[in-house]
């Protein structure tokens, strides 16, 4: 983890150095990990496309067998035949835990940042252990766009993922109201550089979501409700 750090940190301050801004260079860093991840992004969301075009015919199993046993059996069957693999849905976003961990630490210590470094009139830096975030807010009210922005974004992102999944909706609506809550939480007690990465990584996110969700939609040439072809889906 300590190399994945120093690597964001290095990659951070070249980019500081070519736009001039470390405001920049954050937002900049957002769209770099963004495509280095894409291809584990893709992977991804190929899987929860698939996985709520095949919903309907889960459904179907569900009710015509009693036995748990009977509809994970015909479950199974029915990804097989359209390709779908599971470790598909959960390993790209395992894979990219360490990255954003790494990048979440680099950005919360001040020395990687050749000086006090502010984007449009926000310290990078703040709040820290001397002034807290609501001091902050006292002196420039400023300071809650990017908490707003963070909260707002995470809500817009849960959604995509939520409508295009398939996956089970209590679950999706617990995320959907947890993971907002935690990210306004860790924008108001981190440094808005933490909260401007995210908020980056967020509007990024959205745009390649609503890209690809399109491809797939071409790529599939589906009605709304429509199936892949299984000889396709198990060249896939």
């Amino acid at each position: 983890m300590a190399f994945l750090t120093n690597l964001m940190s290095v990659i951070l301050n070249s980019l500081a150095e070519a736009t001039g801004s470390y405001g920049l260079a954050i937002i900049g860093m957002a769209l770099v990990v963004m495509l280095i991840t894409f291809p584990l992004n893709l992977q991804q969301m190929q899987f929860s496309y698939k996985m709520k075009l095949v919903a309907p015919k889960v459904e179907e199993i569900k009710k015509k067998y009693k036995d748990p046993d009977k509809v994970n059996e015909e479950t199974l069957a029915l990804w097989k035949e359209y390709g779908i693999n599971p470790a598909a849905g959960c390993f790209p976003i395992l894979i990219q835990f360490p990255i954003i961990i790494a990048m979440f630490s680099a950005l919360r210590q001040p020395e990687i940042f050749s000086s006090a470094p502010s984007f449009l009139g926000l310290s990078l830096v703040l709040p820290d252990a001397q002034q807290t975030f609501w001091m902050l807010i006292r002196q420039n009210p400023g300071y809650l766009v990017v908490p707003i922005l963070s909260v707002l974004t995470t809500v817009i992102q849960q959604q995509q993922i939520s409508q295009g999944s398939g996956q089970d909706a209590a679950m999706m609506r617990s995320m959907n109201l947890i993971l907002p809550i935690f990210m306004g939480w860790i924008t108001i007690s981190y440094p808005v550089a933490v909260g401007l990465y995210w908020v980056s990584r967020n509007v990024f996110t959205i745009i390649q979501h609503h890209l690809v969700t399109r491809f797939l939609e071409r790529q599939y040439s589906l009605k709304e409700g429509g199936l892949p072809d299984a000889k396709r889906g198990k060249a896939r």
